[in-house]
């Protein structure tokens, strides 16, 4: 499902599948659940703990094998926590 806010500059697209998110500082990989996509981000939500301003690597593995993964370099700008664990939202970085 697309949504829209008018704060954003991109419609987002809910989704519920898992991603291999890789701390770039460290190498260290861990999968986590997305809940959303657009073209400028994505939110996941992680039982491991994720530092504010920390870079990642993004790599979201298609359904398709005739679609390539999306891989992206991000930045964390928001943690939200609660009882599920951290909610992260990241902004993709140019490459």
């Amino acid at each position: 499902m697309l949504t829209n806010d008018e704060r954003r500059g991109f419609r987002r697209l809910d989704t519920k599948t898992d991603i291999t998110v890789t701390r770039l500082a460290t190498g260290e990989s861990m999968l986590a659940g997305l809940i959303n996509l657009s073209a400028s981000g994505c939110a996941f939500r992680s039982e491991q703990a994720i530092a504010d301003d920390e870079e990642l690597e993004i790599l979201i593995n298609s359904p398709s094998p005739r679609i390539e993964p999306l891989r992206r370099r991000a930045r964390v700008t928001r943690i939200d926590q609660d009882a599920d664990g951290q909610l992260i939202a990241v902004e993709f970085l140019s490459q």
